[in-house]
């Protein structure tokens, strides 16, 4: 038996691998407002999991840093863990017919791209500090969209932060379907993926694969995803963060061989390759 999230029964009677995609639940938790179900789910896990990872005959993560994460942390024996990457959709490829669905979203043909929730690891505040840094500096700045964010929330943080004259260059949809976020990723100037912690980033894939450059963050696994070309910033330093959107926007020859980093990067990855690494596990155990 195979559980693909995080969490398994305590009680199996046939031979069980777990994907534990992260062991965040563990860490310190960093301060913001979090949601009931991000809450329960803390809790939840705090108690089952750490049940269930000696009964596993293998546990599979999703990137080499989130392995040694689990293996120093919880005391496994190297064995126990492997490393099988995340894929991402054909689906995500460049797109070249994109303005019917931008418009939908946001009234500007060229624009700057986030993904960001209430979780503090996806660090809204200081994305939009450097954004209004940016802004100041830039000589045509451009708008920002943000996903997966309510209005009331970016307006409390905007006042929290003294930075509400962004407000009117800030466009934040309350839901946007999976199907148009290849027409989003295409259109978008850069992507940004600034988080304090993650385990993978299919968001980083996706964008790659559509041609967009990404500015994500120097901390746990996304150096790793990537590469060593990608643009890194310090996640805490909103300076260093619009530094980088400008450095991109004021050196075409930088930002294409951004465009070119990230086709070349992505072929690395495809569900294809992770169903053979699982299988091949199946078969060992």
């Amino acid at each position: 038996m195979h559980c693909t999230s995080n969490t398994a029964p305590i009680n199996c009677s046939v031979p069980l691998v777990l994907t534990l995609h992260d062991i965040i639940f563990l860490e310190p938790r960093q301060s913001g407002n979090k949601s009931l179900y991000q809450n329960m789910g803390w809790y939840y896990r705090r108690l089952v999991i750490p049940r269930i990872l000696a009964k596993c005959r293998k546990i599979i993560t999703v990137s080499h840093f989130e392995r040694n994460r689990i293996k120093e942390f919880l005391q496994l024996p190297e064995e126990q863990i492997v490393t099988v990457y995340n894929g991402y959709s054909n689906y995500f490829y460049p797109r070249h017919e994109t303005k019917a669905v931008i418009e939908k979203y946001i009234q500007s043909e060229n624009f700057l791209f986030f993904l960001g929730n209430t979780d503090p690891k996806k660090n809204v505040p200081r994305t939009l500090k450097a954004y209004a840094l940016y802004r100041k500096q830039s000589k045509s700045p451009l708008p920002l969209l943000i996903a997966d964010i309510k209005e009331d929330i970016l307006n409390t943080i905007l006042k929290e932060y003294d930075i509400e004259y962004i407000r009117p260059f800030v466009t934040c949809p309350d839901y946007i379907p999976n199907t148009d976020l290849p027409y989003l990723y295409s259109g978008a100037f850069a992507f940004f993926y600034t988080l304090l912690r993650e385990s993978f980033g299919i968001p980083l894939l996706e964008a790659m694969a559509c041609g967009t450059p990404i500015i994500t963050s120097n901390t746990s696994s996304m150096p790793e995803i990537g590469g060593e070309k990608a643009i890194l910033t310090d996640p805490t330093n909103e300076k260093d963060i619009a530094e980088k959107l400008l450095l991109l926007e004021n050196d075409p020859i930088f930002y294409q061989q951004q465009v070119d980093h990230g086709l070349e990067r992505v072929k690395l990855f495809s569900w294809e390759n992770t169903a053979r690494n699982l299988l091949s596990i199946y078969q060992n155990i």
